[in-house]
């Protein structure tokens, strides 16, 4: 059987959404209503573990007020509660309360909030209580984001599940094969979730949702790469829902490449630039990559940037080029002797 998480909140239909995630992760999840409170919902969360076998366990993840109450009554072990998380409380009876050893507790706080415990927490600057709930005018995607990647990391470790994102990453590493070398979109789409997205961030190409990006794909992505395109892969960062990779990439502007350098005519230059590339997995497919490069040095590299063109009202206050440069900053990331550090620095 899948784990056992229950979540609670105020409102009698709580955030579809959020369900959803949860699901799609292999949780088994149920909603427990708050119904104001009081004995029967104390009652019912110390219930939970009833129809439970031996060795079975569940998790809690509580949201405003309900969240105050498991806080304070689960200082005491509760039969197979293996994680508990709770989202901005209204209040903490005890802020300084121990709780089980070997209860996950994860905490998160509206930056609002004016609360210091003693126990693992987190605060999210800027933030109103319900930050994390999609159907809420508080909704704040960015800190959303950052609690569910602490949430899930926290209902993994309660539960014993152990998830080898890399291993995840690399099964789908065919579709950089499809993409690069058989050339086909529709097998690039497949390892992704129903409405994925990428997004180049320094020429803001990419797509959003399926229909858009599978276009991106099909007609600007895959056929636009250079024959001499490779990929080298230099280190690589694994999360609890993300794996970032740190590349250098290299080929000959041959062709128009739209996703790097859209609009520009091939200069037949040889490029080679560091790449950074955010993949978030979820569900076991591919939710969104955010992919990162050094833009200018792309452009230094083609002759479409000259760093000794510095513009006249900064020439006449002594700036004598561009803090910009061509292939050293990706030979500097392969070997950090490579290029001395500091030259751009005029008084180093």
């Amino acid at each position: 059987m899948p784990p056992h998480l229950y979540l609670t909140a105020e409102t009698e239909d709580f955030d579809a959404v959020i369900m959803q995630h949860w699901r799609e992760e292999g949780f088994d999840v149920a909603y427990l209503p708050f119904n104001g409170g009081g004995h029967a919902y104390t009652a019912a969360l110390q219930n939970l573990a009833d129809d439970l076998e031996a060795g079975e366990s569940y998790g809690l993840i509580a949201y405003g007020a309900p969240a105050s109450t498991c806080l304070s009554i689960h200082t005491e072990p509760q039969p197979h509660l293996a994680v508990l998380v709770c989202y901005y409380p209204p209040s903490i009876a005890d802020p300084r309360a121990r709780y089980p050893a070997h209860l996950q507790l994860v905490l998160h706080l509206a930056g609002s909030q004016g609360f210091n415990p003693a126990f693992a927490s987190y605060t999210y600057p800027g933030t109103e209580p319900g930050f994390a709930e999609h159907d809420l005018g508080s909704f704040d995607k960015v800190a959303a984001g950052l609690a569910w990647s602490r949430s899930l990391g926290a209902v993994r470790r309660g539960f014993g599940v152990d998830v080898d994102l890399e291993g995840i990453w690399e099964g789908h590493r065919p579709w950089r094969t499809e993409e690069f070398t058989n050339r086909d979109a529709a097998a690039t789409m497949a390892t992704m979730v129903a409405e994925p997205y990428v997004n180049h961030i320094p020429t803001l190409t990419g797509g959003i949702g399926k229909q858009e990006l599978y276009r991106f794909y099909r007609d600007f992505f895959i056929p636009s790469n250079p024959p001499t395109l490779n990929i080298r892969l230099v280190s690589r960062t694994i999360g609890v829902d993300r794996v970032v990779d740190e590349m250098l990439i290299s080929f000959r502007h041959t062709q128009e490449i739209p996703w790097m350098l859209p609009g520009v005519p091939p200069t037949d230059r040889q490029v080679q630039v560091a790449l950074v590339s955010v993949v978030c997995i979820r569900g076991g497919k591919l939710y969104h990559e955010h992919i990162y490069w050094d833009q200018a040095s792309v452009l230094v590299q083609i002759g479409a940037l000259d760093p000794k063109l510095v513009p006249d009202g900064l020439k006449k206050r002594g700036m004598e080029r561009l803090p910009v440069v061509g292939e050293e900053s990706a030979m500097k990331m392969i070997d950090e002797s490579s290029v001395p550090s500091n030259e751009l620095i005029p008084d180093w």
